[in-house]
């Protein structure tokens, strides 16, 4: 419903502008801008549910969490981070980037190996430009990832109209997070985990990151990863791998 009135919006103002612009033109240009805004908005902000559902936490009357690990796999990290989760009894959903997981099909074998599940993020991770592809090009991302999976989460969860019904063609669910670490701009790997355990709920979505820094610090999302997973263990949370049917119901906004 809200989908369908923005766009019917941005239409009648285009219109509106085209009209008004030569007797009214503070009222046309302020028209236009607020269309243009509502158009960006929801593109830009992350888990905004403005263009469709984006699944934000799970149901639980458990002290559970939905661990997801974005933008692997690595052969430097994704070892690594396998032999933590194993450590601290945890499931996580690795939200792959096809080109990588193209390059490393033994790591997708050790993480499915391991207990965990494969998630798709992109062919080729366009944090830049992704929100502002045609539906070719959306289409071209999703689908040359060549991941069998039920899960998609867009790069630097940001989106634009014609995500969802690609998405939705392919019977894929959108997946955004409850609560990020910062990790890819953070120096701090205890400052991370504070920031997520503070930001903790049971049935939440908690994003991580692995495979940057691989120069300069490869066993910063390592660490954490296992400071993160230090302050969940004592707080008594469990990452598990919650079903569809867990986080469908309790998603906001169509």
């Amino acid at each position: 419903m809200i989908r369908r009135l923005i766009l019917g919006f941005a239409i009648l103002a285009a219109f509106f502008f085209l009209a008004t612009i030569a007797f009214y033109p503070w009222i046309a240009v302020g028209v236009l801008f607020l269309s243009h805004f509502l158009l960006l908005y929801p593109t830009l902000v992350a888990n905004c549910q403005w263009w469709g559902r984006v699944v934000t936490r799970f149901e639980t009357p458990r002290p559970e969490v939905w661990l997801t690990i974005d933008d692997g796999p690595n052969p430097v990290q994704t070892p690594r981070m396998l032999a933590l989760l194993r450590q601290f009894d945890a499931r996580a959903t690795f939200f792959v980037i096809g080109k990588h997981a193209a390059r490393f099909p033994d790591l997708l074998s050790a993480i499915r190996a391991a207990g965990h599940e494969i998630a798709n993020h992109s062919a080729t991770h366009p944090s830049g430009t992704f929100w502002a592809y045609g539906p070719r090009q959306i289409a071209s991302e999703i689908d040359h990832s060549r991941l069998t999976t039920s899960a998609f989460r867009a790069p630097a969860g940001l989106k634009n109209f014609f995500v969802h019904p690609a998405l939705a063609r392919r019977r894929l669910a959108l997946i955004g997070w409850s609560v990020r670490g910062l990790d890819t701009v953070s120096n701090d790997a205890e400052a991370v985990a504070d920031r997520v355990l503070r930001g903790t709920r049971p049935g939440a979505i908690i994003l991580l990151h692995e495979g940057h820094r691989i120069s300069s610090d490869p066993d910063f999302h390592p660490r954490c990863l296992e400071a993160t997973l230090r302050r969940l263990t004592t707080a008594g949370y469990r990452c598990v791998l919650p079903t569809p049917a867990q986080w469908r119901p309790v998603a906001v906004g169509k």
